[in-house]
């Protein structure tokens, strides 16, 4: 984990320019690990990208970017979102698997996380891939079932659904549980070790183009942790959102940065409440200067 107050990502003089004129010119901006910056701006105003360019995933005309740690992208719209077809489990667990993680025999129930954000990342994809892989032929060992029915070494496939542990009588015993209840513990699993906490309204069967536009922030959040990254950043985190969703939307952002993740958003506006460092974009011919360095563009929320 990177220390709080370590720069992660750092521009000077940056400054995009098109055959259209400047969509940015000039920023100056410092983000510290374990703090939230949201760049506003109305659209067109170039906010998405600047945050792509600070992901350094954009192309720039001037100045100088330094990124110190892993970036992850959340969600941005027709660049970086969920996929229709698929289901938050499935995603969930197609990251991984693009991380190259193991998806291991042993059930979700075989975790023990400890205090939210401390999971090992490797513990978080063999919670998600045993979850979203244990109802496809998975193979899950049970010992010494209650009653005497099985032995140890008995194994049993996991076609019609695999089986947690748990002891009675000092014994592990195994309890029957269903592919979709695996589902579900598994995304839960990977959530709360993200450091997302336990109340986020996610359902592991719901496909992307079903997820409204905060459940889909939601899970481009989740999915951005699985790599570990030092700093994410979401685009158009308010779009869609009533008051409810963005006050839970800042306050899930807000444990992410608690655990020492620098986030950078974008928004139209950002919530009174919100601990955020505030760079307001104007429109982009007046190349407006954003960070520290302008006092009159820059506000911090506390």
């Amino acid at each position: 984990m990177i220390g709080v107050g370590v720069v992660v990502v750092e521009a000077r003089g940056l400054g995009l320019r098109t055959s259209r004129g400047w969509v940015f010119r000039g920023v100056d901006l410092a983000v510290n690990a374990g703090e939230l910056h949201a760049i506003v701006g109305a659209p067109g105003s170039g906010r998405t990208s600047l945050l792509l360019a600070l992901a350094n995933r954009f192309p720039t005309s001037e100045g100088q970017l330094e990124l110190r740690a892993a970036a992850a992208l959340g969600q941005v719209a027709g660049v970086h979102e969920p996929d229709p077809e698929l289901t938050v489990a499935e995603h969930i667990s197609e990251r991984l698997s693009l991380l190259g993680r193991r998806v291991d025999r042993a059930g979700p129930t075989a975790l023990r996380p400890g205090a939210a954000g401390e999971l090992p990342a490797a513990e978080l994809a063999d919670a998600a891939g045993a979850g979203a892989g244990a109802g496809a032929g998975a193979e899950v060992e049970v010992e010494g079932q209650a009653g005497g029915r099985g032995g140890p070494d008995r194994r049993s496939t996991g076609r019609r659904g695999f089986f947690g542990c748990g002891a009675v009588g000092g014994r592990r015993v195994g309890r029957r549980r269903s592919p979709r209840q695996g589902r579900r513990d598994a995304v839960a699993a990977v959530i709360e070790g993200a450091g997302l906490g336990t109340d986020v309204p996610l359902d592991p069967a719901s496909r992307g183009r079903d997820l409204t536009p905060v459940q889909r922030q939601i899970l481009g959040l989740v999915l951005a942790t699985l790599a570990g990254p030092g700093l994410i950043l979401a685009d158009d985190i308010d779009a869609g959102a009533d008051g409810a969703d963005r006050a839970l939307l800042w306050d899930l952002i807000g444990r992410l940065t608690d655990r020492g993740i620098a986030v950078v958003v974008t928004a139209r506006e950002v919530e009174a409440h919100s601990p955020s460092i505030v760079h307001r974009l104007g429109p982009p011919e007046t190349a407006v200067v954003v960070g520290a360095a302008a006092d009159q563009d820059t506000e911090v929320n506390r």
